[in-house]
């Protein structure tokens, strides 16, 4: 396996992370909760510019969102970045950022960030963390929220326990998110690259037929090439027809199993209340039902070797 990138440095006690909001309209209530959270570790939250925007649907306008898109992830005086919320509008913005400009910093989030954890990978080979978005972090429970804390800050490793559907072993970064977004990226510059890598989908209210269709969709992009091992975390409040004789299950693991690579399920990560953090691009091992999860100390390691 090639080297992996270094991951991003670890935040430490008045780090100052930039918050910014380059997708949907964010609670402001939800928010606050969030921020007082963050900022009890020590760190110090600073509002992007165009924070509390909004146009439609959207935290803002293109041209707004993108602006303090640039900043969080260029701006000399942050430490990091972190979304306020997901939802939708990264996509609009990927093709108008100089991937080049980009140094290695946190840049922590889910969700629609499942589409700028893609590009960072494969336009700037840069390590995100998948992690709960500022707006989502007060409903994590207890566990997400200091597994997040614990990577961002101490850069600790850890281990997860979940069902097998195909068994075997494998290492190679883990990769991926959110199976709807990564759908979306496909035939774009930012389509998500997983050749050597362990892919992560899960998803959030959506019907069985439209889980085949995303998934078919990786699959004739070419994204399920060369994937080593396909990890599997929550989807909430997705069902088939109530009438049915078959469940989602049984859609993705017809999906999945042909791939002929370990698949394991029910693991700690998605839109619901658990949602543990992994750096995107981190190195994972599969095992079993056990999925390793480098920390930021492994990963550097890891990239030296």
């Amino acid at each position: 396996m090639p080297p992996l990138p270094a991951p991003p440095p670890l935040l430490f006690p008045g780090a100052r992370v930039g918050v910014f909001a380059p997708s949907g309209v964010f609670n402001p209530e939800r928010l606050q909760a969030g921020w007082a959270l963050a900022e009890a570790w020590g760190v110090e939250l600073v509002p992007s510019p165009n924070l509390g925007q909004r146009h439609r649907f959207l935290a803002g306008d293109d041209d707004a969102r993108l602006a303090d898109l640039r900043w969080a992830l260029t701006d000399p005086s942050l430490d990091g970045a972190w979304m306020a919320r997901g939802g939708y509008g990264l996509g609009r913005l990927l093709s108008r950022v100089d991937w080049s400009t980009i140094q290695s910093r946190p840049v922590i989030g889910f969700s629609d960030g499942t589409a700028l954890h893609s590009a960072l990978w494969g336009q700037a080979r840069l390590i995100g963390v998948h992690g709960p978005v500022l707006h989502s972090l007060s409903v994590s429970d207890a566990a997400s929220q200091a597994r997040l804390r614990a990577l961002l800050m101490e850069g600790e490793a850890t281990r997860w326990e979940g069902e097998v559907w195909a068994e075997g072993e494998a290492e190679g970064p883990i990769v991926g998110g959110n199976l709807c977004v990564l759908s979306t990226l496909c035939g774009t510059p930012h389509q998500l690259n997983a050749r050597g890598a362990i892919l992560a989908l899960e998803d959030i209210a959506e019907p069985a037929y439209k889980l085949d269709r995303m998934v078919n969709q990786l699959r004739e992009a070419g994204v399920f090439n060369g994937v080593r091992a396909v990890l599997l975390g929550e989807f909430v409040q997705c069902a088939a027809p109530q009438d049915a004789d078959w469940g989602v299950v049984d859609v993705l693991r017809d999906a999945l199993l042909p791939l002929g690579v370990p698949v394991v399920a029910g693991l700690p990560f998605g839109h619901g209340a658990r949602n543990e953090a992994f750096l995107h691009g981190g190195l994972a091992q599969v095992f079993g039902g056990g999925v390793s999860l480098s920390g930021a100390n492994a990963a550097r390691r890891e990239a030296s070797s």
